[in-house]
């Protein structure tokens, strides 16, 4: 009998255990999937890095004191802004979350910290990618006028 106790208390204890660490697993895995889907923005927008650039330098000897060259002056400004709030967010980002860093839910404290900092940074990698893609748009129309 004392057996058959000790059996069912080990097993509703390691039932127990089983629910508890699902729940910590499926915060964790709540924390993955928005951190790939920040990461999957940015991925979509760095390969723009590059066009960025030869707009820029496109611009470049478009640029006077003409109201037109002043219009060339404030695009290539636009995307200069992107290209810089791009590097300043990656920056940013890598010192928040470093590369390697376990976001484990031991300490809930600190896990609650990294997710709200994490679902501010989803809005700003949006906002960025938003602000990638119109100074690129803005800088081709101006251009395909010339």
């Amino acid at each position: 009998m004392k057996t058959k106790r000790l059996y069912c208390f080990l097993f509703t204890l390691g039932l127990i255990f089983n629910v508890a660490c699902n729940q910590l697993s499926k915060e964790e895995q709540e924390f993955d999937a928005l951190m790939q889907k920040v990461i999957d923005v940015h991925d979509e927008v760095m390969p723009k890095m590059g066009t960025m650039s030869s707009l820029i330098k496109d611009l470049e000897p478009k640029i006077d004191t003409t109201a037109t060259g002043k219009s060339y002056a404030t695009v290539q400004k636009d995307l200069k802004d992107s290209y810089d709030f791009m590097m300043d967010w990656m920056g940013d980002f890598s010192n928040k979350f470093p590369h390697g860093e376990e976001n484990t839910t031991k300490d809930i404290e600190k896990f609650t910290a990294k997710m709200k900092m994490l679902q501010e940074e989803e809005l700003e990698v949006k906002k960025l990618r938003d602000q990638i893609n119109s100074s690129i748009n803005n800088a081709k129309k101006l251009l395909e006028k010339s």
